[in-house]
């Protein structure tokens, strides 16, 4: 009995997938571009996040704090960690939700 349940713990730890990356942006950048996703991805906001479906999984998406990069006394950028958790998602499906994301959350600039 023991066995089967560890092994249903496996099968579910291997439906997830982790990734953190920085991001220059606010976190109300962040808020107004989640806003422009494809309708019925955003399903839940949170103040530091926010809970996606895509396909038939979750995206779990955690802010990291607010910070500053300076690169002169006078420049400074804005950046944040966010770390998506992605669930039932095959690597296929991440990719396809990941250019789309990227896509959205894609600033201006040389």
């Amino acid at each position: 009995m023991a066995t089967s349940r560890w092994w249903l713990v496996d099968a579910f730890m291997s439906n997830e997938m982790t990734v953190r990356k920085e991001m220059g942006l606010t976190y109300s950048d962040f808020f107004r571009s989640l806003s422009q996703l494809p309708g019925g991805w955003v399903h839940e906001t949170y103040s530091d996040g926010a809970t996606l479906k895509y396909a038939d999984g979750t995206i779990k998406v955690l802010l990291g704090p607010q910070r500053e990069r300076r690169l002169s006394a006078l420049v400074k950028i804005p950046f944040i960690e966010v770390i998506f958790k992605y669930v039932d998602l095959s690597e296929a499906e991440i990719d396809r939700f990941q250019s789309r994301f990227d896509l959205t959350f894609h600033r201006g600039g040389g």
